[in-house]
């Protein structure tokens, strides 16, 4: 299933007041390195605009680790461990090939995505690529830069 269907299902399981809440946390810092988002911008958001506003605030891999800690503090730890099922479970669009090495970076969510690490910016943010050494027949690097 693909990254926005699952957020999506995720959300719409959530009552009127867990959404309500869902939002509020979105406005706070939830990862490191991924600035909260502008209570401006979800302003009469409904759930696919949400969805939609943290896909191409934080790309697809950070908004659903975003995604499984909102639903953790706002204690929906069996909708948090469902989505991060899918989503590593899943066939995503944009996930590397199975073979890909995980990467070196770090992430403070406490969730493993299926291929390593990402790092989220937003503005004229500066991230420093990890150095990659050697390199060696079939593997594979696969770097996603979105620029909106």
């Amino acid at each position: 299933m693909q990254v926005p269907q699952l957020i999506l299902d995720t959300l719409d399981e959530l009552c009127a007041n867990d959404f309500k809440r869902f939002l509020w946390n979105l406005t706070q810092p939830v990862l490191d390195g991924c600035q909260p988002l502008r209570k401006g911008h979800l302003e009469n958001a409904d759930r696919q605009d949400t969805m939609g506003k943290m896909i191409d605030s934080y790309g697809e891999e950070s908004a659903v680790n975003i995604t499984i800690q909102i639903l953790k503090r706002i204690n929906h730890n069996n909708a948090a461990e469902k989505l991060k099922k899918a989503y590593a479970g899943g066939s995503t669009a944009g996930q590397p090939n199975p073979g890909t090495p995980p990467s070196s970076a770090s992430s403070s969510s406490g969730v493993a995505p299926p291929a390593g690490s990402s790092v989220c910016a937003q503005g004229r943010s500066v991230i420093v690529a990890p150095h990659i050494d050697g390199s060696s027949a079939g593997v594979s690097i696969n770097m996603n830069i979105n620029t909106q």
